[in-house]
């Protein structure tokens, strides 16, 4: 709980499943193994009703945590197996390829993709997470479990495997101090704006001076900023009838080509139903992305097929796109250097859902600069490592600015996929 929620106390995430090991690498009976792990994870996972609870039905967040109690139930439980039939080698990997491949199949079949995997608690240590270039997210998460039940077989007196696994965690650690150490690509200024004080008003009103005022609110502050390049506007800041869509986003072009900024907003259009972002380039031009994944019952809107490639190094996704690692994988690809994204969050799950986006970027060599209502404002580049950021919870317009360095563009992970968790299902395969 207090390494993956509300509390981020990262270093208790390498530590967190050692108990519930010990406890099945001893003679416990095993029906008290699977109810303790059972129980752990579900505490672990009160977080989740923290920040959602009366604001997303439970049938919608229920179903993805049940699954992750019982998947981690059933990885201890093959763990204790391996050590009392085999061997500690087999029970040092066993845990953490099992549930490497148990987590990563619930992402394959869930519609809020990677949400809810343990390597995102390593965020706020950027030396922890640099193995994600390599191999994504669930490789943290795989080295996490190996940490855990090497510490559980170093206290059953295992040492061999014990020492090797700890090893092996330190090793990865130093590679990741030594990819933080590396010179970064070229600099680029950039700004996050959010004012929820104005999307507030402006969906009370419903009227064409209300949505082009808000739209003229933020132009007013992108001649503000002195020399920002990128300009970053929250998901749905501006609604907007399809016949008005010209009339209301002219300021933000006007904004573009007299400050060569690229402007990107999100916006929101009723009738049809809409969720998409406008870019604003400098020369005039304007590109347009549609959100592909969307929260299921809330979002009616038909989601896009576009990849979200901007040109000149610059992608865009919307909010919850970037949960789905594949998916951002493939804009990724076309050689994004930078990721602008525009976003919406729930309160209290700002940072929770902040580094998931945090994790795209170091997992494809890019970027980030995010701006969510109701959440955080980040600007990071492509180790993770924050350079800016700020709740928009507050009155008026919330601004973040900061030179972050583009980012090297596609790593290994983006161009091999999901190799290593696949590669961890078939190792779990054989070992049982």
């Amino acid at each position: 709980y207090l390494s993956q929620g509300l509390a981020d106390v990262w270093a208790l995430g390498w530590l967190a499943p050692a108990p519930l090991l010990w406890l099945a690498y001893g003679d416990t009976p095993r029906w008290q193994v699977l109810c303790a792990s059972l129980a752990a994870f579900a505490a672990g996972q009160i977080y989740v009703a923290q920040c959602y609870w009366g604001q997303i039905p439970p049938s919608i967040i229920a179903p993805l945590v049940v699954a992750l109690c019982v998947a981690f139930a059933v990885a201890v439980l093959l763990s204790g197996e391996a050590l009392s039939r085999d061997s500690p080698w087999t029970a040092l990997v066993l845990f953490p390829a099992a549930w490497t491949a148990l987590e990563y199949g619930i992402d394959r079949i869930s519609p809020h993709g990677s949400f809810g995997a343990l390597g995102y608690a390593e965020v706020s240590f950027p030396a922890g997470i640099q193995v994600a270039a390599l191999f994504g997210v669930y490789a943290v998460t795989f080295l996490m479990c190996l940490a855990a039940s090497a510490i559980a077989l170093v206290q059953r007196r295992r040492w061999a495997a014990g020492a090797a696994g700890i090893a092996v965690c330190l090793a990865t650690l130093v590679f990741g101090f030594f990819r933080l150490a590396e010179p970064g690509g070229p600099r680029v200024s950039v700004s996050a704006l959010a004012d929820l004080d104005t999307r507030n008003l402006e969906r009370r009103e419903h009227t064409l001076a209300s949505e082009r005022a808000a739209a003229e609110s933020y132009a007013t502050s992108i001649g503000q900023l002195g020399d920002v390049r990128v300009v970053a506007i929250p998901e749905g800041a501006l609604t907007m009838q399809a016949n008005d869509q010209q009339a209301v986003l002219a300021p933000l072009a006007a904004a573009a080509r007299a400050h060569q900024v690229l402007v990107l907003t999100g916006t929101f259009t009723p009738v049809p139903a809409q969720n998409r972002a406008f870019a604003f380039l400098p020369d005039g031009g304007v590109k347009i992305y549609a959100k592909r994944h969307l929260l299921l019952p809330f979002e009616t809107e038909a989601p896009g097929r576009d990849a979200g490639v901007l040109g000149g190094g610059y992608g865009t996704q919307i909010c919850k796109d970037m949960d789905f690692p594949r998916t951002v994988r493939g804009t990724a690809a076309q050689g994004v250097r930078l990721m602008i994204v525009p976003a919406n969050d729930f309160g209290r799950d700002g940072w929770i859902h902040a580094r998931m986006a945090i994790m795209r970027g170091v997992e494809n060599g890019f970027a980030v600069l995010r701006s969510a209502f109701e959440g955080l404002e980040t600007i990071s580049d492509a180790q993770g490592r924050i350079l800016a950021r700020a709740p928009t919870d507050t009155a008026g317009m919330v601004t973040i600015s900061a030179e972050v360095a583009l980012g090297p563009g596609p790593t290994l992970y983006t161009r091999i996929g999901d190799v290593f968790p696949w590669t961890c299902a078939a190792l779990a395969l054989l070992l049982c």
